[in-house]
């Protein structure tokens, strides 16, 4: 009986240790609902704290269904608003929360730390169609290329995922950023909690909805982790940043092999890898 017992147990921790690991990837311009750069993505701002609300719904609903796919570990990243969006009084018990600033190149992450990468509250890159609040990085980036590529926040991260052997396997957002995604990770889940509906409109679903969609998305894409594959880029990176010509304060690079100012609007970092261009790129 105490063989079996020992065996049973061995048994039961080899299966938690095989459990995936998640980490959820926030911003706030992709939340259901918001769609107001002067109410609603800053502290201070009349509708900023509904909009925090919405957020930390969303975010619970990926955790939530995270774990119902099977999930071991969830890890949220605040990534608005330089990392104090969120709080842990409001995020699932069962979750941990980074937050802090400067956020590393790495984003975080190691070899194989996490098993899957998940997106919540994702908006589209900079001059995306039909995206709502668009932007990389800030409202002053008008492109940035990846090797050629352009890309955006979601590309950003999927990069360096991939460099760490990582795989995107969900995305909830506007519709653009869902589409930007699958151009990536073609079998990633998405879930389009609004879209576009005029000029600065949006249609966005009810939350209950959007929290019923992303957590039913979480649970599929920890089910079909064994699906996915990471977004690797070979050989050396070139990540070049073009900012809008009335941009105030453009960045001067620093002058080295590495990275150069090509122009008054445009600045290129230049890595052996992925990972080394963006610390060119964050002066580390």
């Amino acid at each position: 009986m105490k063989q079996l017992i020992f065996w049973l147990a061995m048994a039961s921790a080899f299966q938690v240790a095989e459990r995936p690991r998640i980490m959820i990837v926030t911003d706030l311009e992709g939340v259901g609902g918001v769609n107001n750069a002067d109410e609603q993505l800053l502290p201070g701002q009349r509708r900023f704290e509904e909009s925090r609300r919405l957020l930390a719904g969303e975010v619970n609903a990926a955790v939530e269904g995270a774990f119902k796919g099977g999930a071991r570990e969830a890890v949220i990243w605040d990534g608005h608003d330089g990392s104090r969006t969120l709080s842990i009084d409001e995020i699932d018990r069962r979750a941990q929360l980074i937050q802090g600033r400067p956020t590393p190149a790495s984003y975080y992450l190691e070899d194989r730390l996490y098993d899957g990468i998940m997106f919540v509250g994702q908006h589209a890159m900079a001059g995306a169609p039909k995206g709502v609040l668009a932007h990389s990085q800030s409202f002053s980036v008008q492109n940035i290329f990846l090797n050629a590529r352009p890309v955006g926040e979601i590309g950003q991260v999927t990069a360096i995922a991939g460099y760490f052997n990582i795989p995107v396997i969900m995305l909830a957002g506007d519709q653009a950023a869902c589409e930007e995604l699958l151009a990536l990770q073609p079998k990633a889940e998405t879930v389009a909690v609004k879209r576009l509906a005029g000029k600065g409109s949006t249609l966005s679903l009810s939350h209950a909805e959007a929290k019923a969609r992303i957590e039913a998305a979480a649970r599929r894409a920890v089910q079909r982790l064994s699906e996915f594959s990471p977004w690797k880029i070979q050989g050396e990176v070139e990540l070049k940043f073009e900012y809008y010509p009335e941009s105030p304060g453009t960045p001067a690079a620093v002058l080295s092999r590495e990275n150069k100012q090509v122009s008054p609007r445009t600045v290129v970092y230049r890595g052996g890898t992925v990972l080394e261009a963006f610390e060119q790129w964050l002066g580390k």
